[in-house]
């Protein structure tokens, strides 16, 4: 017999209840993958000068955030490419974060190869940052309009994509300029 409280419940009932609810109440939170038309995590880690990222400092322009690593062939590619659009743009127009996903001494070797870029370069060899961002495999890019919300996401794209990627990203850019001549 187990012993009852005023209310003729079993002690043991009433406190299994109360643990089951208190675990529920324990259990980590699960993120949210952003998805079209959210705002995504602001933070994207630290730059080559160890300044941190965020989104929130960038606002007013195109964002391109492409998550990254040294042994993928298209990943290499498409950094040219974001890094001449950058260039061609300009960074008060479009501001490309690359965000390599490998452990700090496999990146930083090729940090020193991508010296002369332009783009902000920054490593999430703890995976924080491709986690927040739902990223399961590369490339993976995310365009980010003027206000801060997803534009578009690409996953998983190969190396002969990379031209429509980057028409994409170059009519998000135009679609932007649009939108702002006319609010002037």
């Amino acid at each position: 017999m187990y012993p009852v409280d005023g209310y003729g419940c079993r002690m043991k009932t009433w406190l299994a209840a109360l643990l089951a609810s208190t675990a529920i109440l324990l259990l980590p939170t699960a993120h949210a993958i952003p998805q079209v038309g959210d705002v995504p995590p602001s933070y994207l880690g630290k730059d080559q000068k160890g300044k941190k990222v965020e989104l929130e400092d960038l606002r007013g322009k195109v964002v391109i955030v492409t998550f990254w690593a040294t042994w993928c062939v298209p990943c290499r590619k498409e950094l040219s490419v974001l890094e001449t659009i950058q260039q061609h743009a300009g960074r008060d127009r479009v501001h490309v974060v690359a965000v390599n996903i490998e452990k700090a001494r496999v990146y930083r070797p090729m940090k020193r190869r991508l010296k002369d870029y332009k783009m902000t370069l920054t490593n999430d060899h703890y995976g924080r940052i491709k986690k927040s961002y739902g990223v399961n495999g590369i490339p993976h890019l995310v365009m980010i309009k003027k206000d801060g919300t997803i534009a578009a996401i690409k996953r998983g794209y190969s190396e002969a994509m990379v031209p429509a990627v980057i028409d994409e990203v170059n009519a998000l850019m135009r679609a932007e300029y649009a939108t702002a001549t006319e609010r002037q």
